[in-house]
C-alpha cells in the first residue's frame, strides 16, 4: 500500500500485511522524520494528524524509512549497431586500388628491365660477344647460354639465334681440332662432342637464315657451319657475301680462314687469321688457330710464342694451355 506524509507529502509504500483493515498505526516519514498516524482502509491507508516527534515507534511497529516515489528512469533505447559494411567496403576499395597500383608498377618495371636493364636482349648479345673473344671452354658455354636466352626473348629475330649458332660452332671447331691432337684414347670422345655441337650449331644457323636470309650474323654462321662440314663451295659463297657486307668484320675474316683451311689453302687461312687478329686484338681464337697451323708445320717455337700470349691474356684458356703443354721442350 502507498502512504503520503502529512507534512512533506512524500509518498512511500508499506506492505499491506503490516496491520488489519481499520487499524490505526504510527509511521515515521523517512524524509522529514515526522511521526504520524495512519489508518488502514480497504484498498489503502489514510494519513491521520501528525504526532510529536518521537525517537522510536512502538515495538510492534518498526519504523519504516519512507523514500520519495521517484519514477523509474527509463533505460536509454538501445542504439542499433552501426553497420560495418561501408567501412569494410571502403577498406576493400583501398586494398583493390593498392593492389592495382602495385601490379601496374610490377608490369612497368618488368618492361623497363626487359628493354633497358642489363638483362635485356641487346645486353645479353653484347655480353655473349665479349665472352666469345675469351675463347676458353667455360666462356664459350656461358656465351651460348646468353645467346640462347636472348633468342628465347626475341623469337623470330635472326641475330640472337645466329650468335647462338656461332658460339656452338666455335666449340665444335675447338673439339674437332683437339680430336686430331689428343692421345688416341681421347680422340673418340672429342670427335663425338665435336659432331654433336656441329649438328646443333648448323641447325641454329639454318634457323637464323630462315628468320632473315640477309642478316650478316646469319650468313656468317651459315658459312662457318658449311666450312666445318667440309661443304667448301657453299662456305666460300657465303663468305664472299659476308665480306661484301662487312669486309673488316673480325669474325667474317675468321670464318674466311676456316673456309680457306677446309679447301686446303693454308696460306690464305694464315693471312685471313692474321687480318682477323689485327682487326680485333682481343680475338684469341685467331692466335690459337695460328698456333695450330704452326704446330702442324713443325714450327714449335712460333706456336709456343702465340700460345704463351693467349695464356697471358686469358689464363683460363684450357685449349691453349693443353697445346702449350704438348709442345716438345
Amino acid at each position: 500500500m502507498r502512504i503520503e506524509c502529512s507534512r512533506c507529502r512524500a509518498v512511500f509504500s508499506l506492505p499491506e500485511s503490516i496491520a488489519a483493515a481499520g487499524t490505526r498505526f504510527k509511521v515515521q516519514c523517512g524524509r522529514c522524520l515526522a511521526v504520524f498516524e495512519a489508518v488502514l482502509l480497504d484498498g489503502g491507508a489514510a494519513p491521520a494528524q501528525p504526532a510529536a516527534v518521537a525517537p522510536a515507534v512502538e515495538a510492534a511497529q518498526a519504523p519504516v524509512e519512507a523514500q520519495p516515489a521517484v519514477p523509474a528512469e527509463p533505460a536509454p533505447p538501445a542504439q542499433p549497431a552501426a553497420s560495418t559494411a561501408p567501412r569494410w567496403r571502403r577498406m576493400s576499395i583501398r586494398a583493390r586500388l593498392t593492389f592495382g597500383l602495385l601490379a601496374a608498377t610490377v608490369v612497368v618495371g618488368m618492361a623497363v628491365l626487359r628493354f633497358s636493364a642489363p638483362g635485356s636482349t641487346e645486353e645479353k648479345v653484347r655480353q655473349g660477344r665479349e665472352k666469345l673473344l675469351l675463347d676458353d671452354s667455360k666462356s664459350l658455354r656461358e656465351a651460348t647460354s646468353l645467346f640462347t636466352d636472348a633468342a628465347r626473348d626475341a623469337p623470330g629475330q635472326a641475330e640472337p639465334e645466329a650468335e647462338r649458332a656461332f658460339a656452338l660452332l666455335l666449340q665444335a671447331s675447338a673439339h674437332k681440332d683437339l680430336a686430331a691432337r689428343v692421345p688416341a684414347a681421347q680422340r673418340e670422345e672429342e670427335a663425338r662432342v665435336a659432331s654433336r655441337l656441329l649438328q646443333q650449331g648448323a641447325a641454329a644457323a639454318r634457323q637464323a637464315i630462315a628468320d632473315d636470309a640477309d642478316a650478316l650474323p646469319a650468313i656468317r654462321a651459315m658459312a662457318f657451319a658449311d666450312a666445318l662440314s667440309a661443304s667448301v663451295e657453299p662456305a666460300a659463297a657465303r663468305v664472299e657475301q659476308a665480306e661484301r657486307m662487312a669486309p673488316t668484320d673480325p669474325w667474317v675474316l675468321y670464318v674466311k680462314a676456316i673456309a680457306a683451311a677446309a679447301s686446303g689453302a693454308r696460306d690464305r687461312a694464315v693471312q685471313a687469321l692474321s687480318a682477323a687478329r689485327q682487326a680485333e686484338p682481343k680475338l684469341l681464337r685467331a692466335d690459337v688457330d695460328l698456333a695450330g697451323i704452326a704446330i702442324d708445320g713443325g714450327d714449335s717455337a712460333g706456336a709456343r710464342q702465340l700460345l704463351q700470349r693467349v695464356v697471358r691474356d686469358n689464363p683460363r684458356h684450357d685449349r691453349a694451355r693443353w697445346m702449350l703443354s704438348s709442345l716438345p721442350p
